[in-house]
């Protein structure tokens, strides 16, 4: 997908796609990640090295609230970013920042909303709660890109995602496998430094905090490319229907 073309995509060229876009503005998308996450995943580093969240309950309180924000500003940004992409755009740092803040709310309510159906689902059944969780798998692009209310956006991302949550189930399973091995090479090295150095649990902690950076973007990027092959596939979307959707000039 050198060009971001919106056509159909194989499931293949979907995770290539939305790994290209991400290698290519690695930088950019690094930088919303450490603006937006980067207090909390210190937190988490702090925490974790005196003790755990039993004797830190306030701070772990007040990290899980950050990380929450900062998922939904990185999730909107990354949106952002990769919309941009499509048009041929330069993605800018502000622009970024701005969209994902004036979607914060709708963001926001989409992903409590779909958690808590799933988290319901699953209290009623595993596999149950796997097809919802896949229903609303691009709830939160929906919420970021269409104007409407955060139930609106689980409502389309229900009637988009329909007969394909199969290949919701294996982007989550892949994106979520390719991030895994990336800690375990994290943990590897982690290991042979804090041989050489000393202070094993501090190498560690530094090392998976920096992969954590990375979770919310990697899975943000590919769903929204997800969302995009999804709305190609059922109303031949097209780059000025998405030039008019984010309020730019085609």
């Amino acid at each position: 997908m050198a060009t971001y073309q919106l056509r159909p995509l194989s499931f293949g060229e979907l995770l290539d796609g939305a790994l290209v876009l991400l290698r290519r503005h690695f930088g950019l998308v690094l930088s919303i990640a450490v603006v937006c996450e980067g207090i909390p995943t210190a937190m988490d580093v702090y925490i974790d090295l005196t003790g755990g969240a039993s004797l830190n309950s306030g701070l772990s309180l007040l990290d899980r609230l950050l990380t929450l924000v900062g998922s939904v500003l990185v999730t909107g940004a990354t949106v952002r970013v990769v919309s941009e992409a499509y048009l041929g755009r330069s993605p800018l740092f502000g622009d970024a920042m701005g969209f994902a803040g004036s979607r914060f709310g709708a963001i926001l309510g989409a992903n409590i909303m779909s958690g808590i159906l799933t988290f319901l689902a699953t209290l009623a059944l595993v596999i149950p709660g796997i097809v919802v969780a896949c229903g609303y798998s691009v709830a939160a692009e929906a919420a970021a890109l269409e104007s409407g209310s955060s139930s609106e956006a689980l409502r389309r991302s229900w009637e988009l995602t329909k007969g394909f949550r199969w290949k919701a189930l294996g982007l989550g399973v892949v994106s979520i496998g390719l991030i895994l091995v990336v800690y375990v090479g994290a943990g590897v090295l982690g290991g042979i430094l804090g041989g050489v150095m000393g202070g094993l649990d501090m190498v560690l902690a530094v090392l998976g905090a920096c992969v954590s950076l990375l979770i919310y973007p990697v899975i943000s990027c590919v769903f929204t490319v997800f969302y995009y092959d999804l709305r190609v596939r059922k109303e031949g979307f097209d780059l000025e229907m998405l030039s008019r959707q984010l309020g730019l000039a085609t």
